[in-house]
């Protein structure tokens, strides 16, 4: 049996147990958190749309979120139907400087301006295959694309186009990803060996024409469930070798409970199985829960009380991201900076007015106290119903630790293999009935030689800075 497996069968014995065994009381729980050696989280980022109505307040949220990059879809005015089989790269980017027209070029130039004066690393990501070279099945309400076979390397080429066409306008990524969720019907569908000839195929023609620079992360599938499906045919051909980062998204929904993570095992067996970093491209809080009473709508519905508009989903939306740093994500990527006009979901940082969510307040509570490359100590054990971390920077210790049950929680967490720190500089929570973090009273906690103990209560989640 190898590592993975086991690791997986037994946090589901424990967590299953634990369900059990655990009252309704006071639980105490023990967290140890090992600094030898670390691992290293590179920093947060969103994701965006080029055009917004709210650029200022835009702006201002990436910086009180300490913002290191942000992830843009990208596209052109090309249409499908000036497409056709076997162009060449040259072919299709005169096609996409004819289609060009004022109004994106002022959108893609505000949105240089935007990232260079907040210095953000850009990651562009491809929505969708053009339906030129796709097979669809299904009817027409529930049809699902599929691409081609025959045109991986037409799809490779216009991603190359449209990079040539990117670097114009000042916008060449640092990373991209090949295709948004080549796993889910939502958009269009690769088969593992499929999608490994993508990558082969359009490494190869960014190497000829001059885009080298540009790494592919992938597989970005909507899911760590199927990650694997994926790894394992690029492992099998070295195609590996021909990424950048890992990626895929991470929504917790019924079932992957939150916090969802990595399905209970650790990101870091799979960063050392593929010696690569993890970038988890999008995440957030999906939960049919959120669609039930007391609310309305959910943050996939927009409309009247909504669940994405209260502190309970923010206390969710952080413990996801508390989760994933935890277990060895390299980068977060939150689903979304805002609201669009245009779509429907609630997933935004700020809604349709600019005016900021609880769930962005919660966010920063963690995010702005995370300092790029800082180093990540591994936990030593699962513990039902929390989310944990401990970061260590230039000269603080970050603990924040999330409890999403019903129940308070007694915490007693420890350090290893590195100094303890002596004082508490300070302590927010963030808790399901206040849409503003809170200090941290100091009855509520001790620190000692060796230990910090705090009362967690249900629904909650409390951020301290060690020194």
């Amino acid at each position: 049996m190898n590592d993975v497996v086991f690791f997986a069968r037994s946090a589901g014995i424990v967590a299953f147990l634990t369900c059990i065994l655990t009252s309704h009381a006071v639980a105490d729980d023990s967290l140890v958190f090992d600094f030898g050696p670390p691992r290293k989280f590179s920093g947060f980022g969103v994701q965006l749309w080029p055009a917004t109505s709210h650029l200022a307040e835009r702006d201002a949220l990436l910086r009180d979120l300490h913002c290191r990059f942000v992830r843009v879809g990208f596209t052109s005015r090309l249409t499908d139907e000036q497409l056709k089989n076997h162009m060449s790269v040259a072919e299709i980017s005169s096609a996409i400087n004819k289609a060009a027209d004022a109004d994106e070029t002022t959108v893609y130039s505000q949105l240089h301006d935007e990232i260079n004066q907040l210095r953000l690393k850009l990651d562009l990501v491809f929505w969708q295959v053009p339906s030129t070279w796709c097979i669809s099945s299904g009817d027409s309400e529930f049809s699902h694309a599929r691409i081609n076979p025959d045109n991986i390397q037409d799809y490779a080429n216009w991603i190359a186009a449209h990079l040539l066409y990117a670097k114009r306008l000042r916008l060449l990524p640092s990373t991209i990803e090949l295709i948004n969720e080549p796993d889910s019907a939502a958009g269009t569908q690769f088969s593992p060996e499929q999608y490994d000839a993508l990558v082969f195929a359009t490494r190869a023609t960014l190497d000829r024409t001059g885009l080298a620079g540009v790494g592919i992360e992938g597989p970005g599938v909507a899911s760590a469930s199927t990650v694997e499906a994926y790894t394992q045919v690029l492992e099998r051909t070295g195609h590996i070798s021909l990424l950048a980062q890992l990626s895929w998204h991470d929504m917790d929904t019924v079932r992957r409970p939150e916090p969802a993570g990595f399905c209970g095992i650790p990101l870091g067996l799979l960063a050392k199985a593929h010696q690569l970093p993890i970038a988890i491209t999008e995440f957030s809080s999906e939960n049919p829960q959120w669609e039930r009473s007391p609310y309305d709508s959910g943050p996939r519905n927009r409309g009247d009380n909504n669940a994405a508009d209260s502190p309970d989903f923010a206390v969710s939306v952080v413990a996801e991201a508390i989760k994933l740093v935890g277990d060895g994500a390299n980068s977060l990527s939150y689903w979304q900076a805002e609201d669009p006009a245009w779509t429907q979901d609630a997933f935004g940082l700020l809604n349709e007015e600019g005016q900021r969510k609880p769930a962005a307040a919660a966010l920063q509570m963690f995010s702005e106290l995370i300092p790029p490359n800082c180093d990540v100590a591994k936990q030593k054990q699962l513990t039902f119903g929390l989310a944990s971390v401990c970061v260590r920077t230039e000269r603080d210790w970050v603990l924040a630790t999330a409890n999403l049950s019903q129940d308070s929680r007694k915490i007693d967490a420890r350090i290893v293999n590195s100094p303890f720190p002596t004082k508490v500089v300070s302590g927010r929570r963030f808790d399901s009935h206040g849409a503003t973090p809170q200090l941290v009273p100091a009855f509520t906690f001790t620190l000692d030689s060796s230990e910090l103990s705090f009362d967690l209560p249900a629904r909650s989640v409390m951020v301290f800075v060690l020194r």
